[in-house]
C-alpha cells in the first residue's frame, strides 16, 4: 500500500525523469516493509504488442547447473491495466504467470518470499544464489529471486527504486543513483545484464583497492562482527595483484567482492556444512562460515574467491550464445563447462603459485587432489555430452567434477599447448585471444569453439580434445604429467615412518581434540579412544595449529625417527606419553611426485607450464 502511495506521490520532477527513461520496466521495492521474510514487489511493464503475455520466474540461472524454480516463492500474483482494473492471470508451471489482455497491461504486483529460510531439502537453493530478507538488518537481492521479464521482453531497460533503512548500505556492481539517505535506483539494459548484479544491503563495513587498471571493492556482512572488510580486503589484494599480472591487467574495470558470514550456530548457517560463492560478471557472493584464526579464515577466503574471480574472463569475456543469451525459462546449456569450470578452477591454482601464494608442491599436492576426487565421477562420459546434459540424470550428479576432472583438463591442455608450440604459446594465451575476439557483448556458437582453440594452437590439438574431452577415454595423467617430469601411479607401495594406527576427532562441545578408532596395542602412545590430546611435544594444541602438529603424527615418508610427547588427558586423569616411530610399508594411492629421473626436457617444459613469463 505504501509503495503504490509513493509511486502516486511522485513530484513533476520525478515524473520527468520517469518519462525519460527509455520503454522499459520499473521496479519498486520497499524494504522498510519486509515482514516474516517477504516483500511486495511492484513492476510497472512496458508496453505490450501481444492480447497474451508470459510473466517468466527463471527455472534455472547462468553459474549454476540445477534448477531452481524461483517462481515457488511468489504468491498473490496480480495483473493491472493502466486504470487498475486486474487482469485475468493464470498459473503454467511454478514460474510462468500467463495474462490475458495483455495490451493493456501497465502493472504487476506479488509478494516474494526469501528462499535462506526455508527448509534445508534437495530443492533449497544454495544460498549465494538466493535471497534473503532480515527485516531492518540485511537483505541480499538476487534479482532473479525476485523478479523476471514477459516473454519476449527480455532485452528492455531495468530500473528498479528501492526504498530502504536509512542506515543500510547497498553494495553491488550494478549502476546506481543514491537518491537520498533512505532510497537507491539501480539501472540496467536488461534483465540479462540486471539478474547478473545481485546486491548485499547492511551496515556499512566496506573496503577498496585498485590494482591492474581496476577497482576492487569490498562489502562484508559477519553475524557477530568477528570478520571485517578491511580484513578480508588485505587478503584479497595479494591474489587480486597476481591476477593483474598473470593476465597483465584487469580483465574488467571494476568488481564487487560481497561476503555473509553466519555466525557458529547461526540458523542461517548450512546444515550439511556447505558453503561456497557464485560468480557474476562483475561481482560475485560468497556464504562462508566466520572463523576466528585468521590464517584459516585467509585460506578459506583465498581459496574460494580465486575460482569466483576469474569467471570475469570466462564467461564474461568468452561465452557460448546459450549463455550470452541465456534462457531462464527452458536453458539449453552449454558443451563447455570444461572451460568455463575446468579450466578457472586450474588457472585459479596456476595464478596462485606463480603469485608466489602457495608453493610448488602446494599445488601438486592440489591436483593430487583433483585426481582423487575426480575418480568418485563414472569413467566413460563425454564431458561434452555432461555438459550439455548437466539438469539431465544422472549427469546432474555429475556436475561436481567440472571442478575435478575440469581442471585436471585445463592442466593437460596447457601442457600439450606448451608442448607443441616448444613454450612459444600457453594456455592463457589461447585464453586472451579469444577474449580479444569475443568479449563481454559477443557471443561464440558453441560447436565452434574447439575447433577455434585448435586454429589457434596446433592440428595436433584435435586428438587431445577428440579423445579426451569430446570423447570419453581416460585422461592421461601418467603420460602427460610425465612431460613436466611428475611421476603419477595410480597405486604405490612406499615406507613410512608413523606412530602406529591412529584418528583423531574434534569434539565441538568441549572444543579439544580426541582420539577415535585407536586401540592401545597398535599405536606408539598406548592411546585409547576419546584419550583427549592437549598438547604435542608441550605446544598446546588448537584448531589453527592442528593440521601441523596432528598430521605427522599418521605418518610420512620424511618424518624423522625422533620421539614425540603427548599430553593427554583420560577421565580425570591428565599426564604425559612418549612414543617413537617405526617404518611400516603402506599402500599409497595417487601417487604424485617429482621425479628423481625427470629429464633436462622435461624440467625445462616445467618450468615454462608453471613460471610466470615476464
Amino acid at each position: 500500500m505504501k509503495t503504490a502511495l509513493l509511486a502516486l506521490g511522485l513530484s513533476l520532477a520525478a515524473t520527468t525523469v520517469w518519462a525519460q527513461q527509455p520503454a522499459g520496466y520499473h521496479v519498486t521495492l520497499n524494504l522498510q516493509q519486509a515482514a516474516n521474510d517477504r516483500l511486495k514487489v511492484v513492476v510497472n511493464t512496458p508496453p505490450v504488442q501481444e492480447n497474451q503475455v508470459t510473466y517468466v520466474m527463471p527455472s534455472v540461472i547462468p553459474g549454476s547447473y540445477s534448477k531452481k524454480d524461483y517462481g515457488r516463492f511468489v504468491s498473490g500474483f496480480k495483473a493491472f491495466d493502466k486504470n487498475g482494473k486486474t487482469l485475468k492471470v493464470k498459473n503454467s508451471g511454478p514460474n510462468l504467470f500467463v495474462i490475458d489482455g495483455a495490451r493493456q497491461l501497465a502493472r504487476l504486483e506479488y509478494s516474494v518470499d526469501d528462499t535462506w529460510d526455508v527448509k534445508q531439502d534437495d530443492s533449497f537453493i544454495f544460498q549465494p544464489g538466493g535471497t534473503n530478507f532480515d527485516a531492518g538488518r540485511s537483505f541480499l537481492l538476487n534479482h532473479y529471486g525476485l523478479y523476471g521479464y514477459l516473454e519476449g521482453y527480455k532485452m528492455v531497460p531495468y530500473e528498479v527504486q528501492v526504498t530502504k533503512p536509512a542506515e543500510l548500505f547497498g553494495a553491488t556492481a550494478l549502476n546506481v543513483r543514491r537518491t537520498s539517505a533512505t532510497e537507491d535506483v539501480f539501472t540496467a539494459p536488461s534483465y540479462v545484464t540486471l539478474s547478473d548484479g545481485p546486491i548485499l544491503y547492511a551496515r556499512p563495513d566496506t573496503a577498496s583497492f585498485s590494482t591492474g587498471g581496476a577497482r576492487v571493492s569490498v562489502a562484508v556482512l559477519s553475524e557477530s562482527g568477528l570478520v571485517k572488510a578491511a580484513d578480508v580486503s588485505q587478503m584479497l589484494r595479494p591474489m587480486s595483484e597476481a591476477l593483474a599480472k598473470f593476465f597483465g591487467q584487469m580483465p574488467v574495470p571494476r568488481y564487487q567482492f560481497l561476503f555473509y558470514f553466519p555466525a557458529s550456530g547461526s540458523p542461517l548457517s548450512s546444515k550439511d556444512g556447505r558453503y561456497g560463492a557464485m560468480e557474476h560478471s562483475y561481482s560475485s557472493v560468497y556464504f562462508l562460515p566466520e572463523i576466528s584464526s585468521p590464517e584459516r579464515l585467509k585460506s578459506m577466503v583465498v581459496e574460494v574467491s580465486s575460482h569466483e574471480f576469474l569467471h570475469m574472463l570466462a564467461p564474461l569475456n568468452i561465452h557460448s550464445r546459450e549463455i550470452g543469451e541465456f534462457d531462464f525459462r527452458s536453458p539449453q546449456m552449454s558443451q563447455h563447462l570444461w572451460l568455463y569450470e575446468g579450466v578457472t578452477e586450474y588457472v585459479a591454482q596456476l595464478v596462485q603459485l606463480q603469485g608466489g601464494l602457495i608453493s610448488e608442491d602446494e599445488f601438486r599436492q592440489t591436483m593430487r587432489g583433483k585426481i582423487r576426487d575426480a575418480q568418485k565421477y563414472p569413467e566413460g562420459v563425454s564431458f561434452t555430452e555432461m555438459s550439455r546434459r548437466i539438469l539431465e540424470k544422472p549427469y546432474d550428479d555429475m556436475y561436481e567434477n567440472v571442478y575435478k576432472k575440469g581442471a585436471l583438463i585445463g592442466l593437460l591442455l596447457d601442457i600439450r599447448i606448451q608442448e607443441l608450440s616448444q613454450g612459444r604459446q600457453t594456455l592463457r594465451d589461447v585464453l586472451l585471444a579469444l577474449r580479444q575476439k569475443y568479449g563481454p557483448t559477443r557471443s561464440f556458437e558453441d560447436k565452434d569453439l574447439i575447433p577455434e582453440v585448435v586454429a589457434l594452437t596446433n592440428p595436433q590439438l584435435q586428438e587431445f580434445f577428440d579423445r579426451y574431452v569430446i570423447g570419453q577415454e581416460p585422461l592421461p595423467l601418467a603420460e602427460y604429467l610425465g612431460k613436466i617430469g611428475w611421476d603419477y601411479v595410480p597405486k604405490a607401495t612406499v615406507k613410512i615412518r608413523a606412530f602406529g594406527q591412529l584418528g583423531f576427532k574434534y569434539d565441538e562441545a568441549q572444543k579439544e581434540f580426541q582420539t577415535t578408532e585407536v586401540q592401545p596395542e597398535t599405536n606408539a602412545f598406548g592411546l585409547r579412544n576419546n584419550d583427549a590430546i592437549l598438547a604435542v611435544n608441550g605446544q598446546p594444541l588448537t584448531m589453527d595449529n592442528a593440521e601441523q602438529l596432528l598430521r605427522p603424527l599418521v605418518g610420512s615418508e620424511n618424518l624423522s625417527d625422533a620421539p614425540v610427547t603427548l599430553t593427554v588427558r583420560r577421565g580425570s586423569t591428565t599426564g604425559t606419553v612418549k612414543g617413537t616411530p617405526q617404518e611400516y610399508q603402506a599402500e599409497e594411492t595417487n601417487r604424485l611426485v617429482n621425479s628423481t629421473a625427470a629429464t633436462p626436457a622435461q624440467l625445462a617444459l616445467r618450468r615454462q607450464v608453471l613460471t610466470r613469463k615476464g
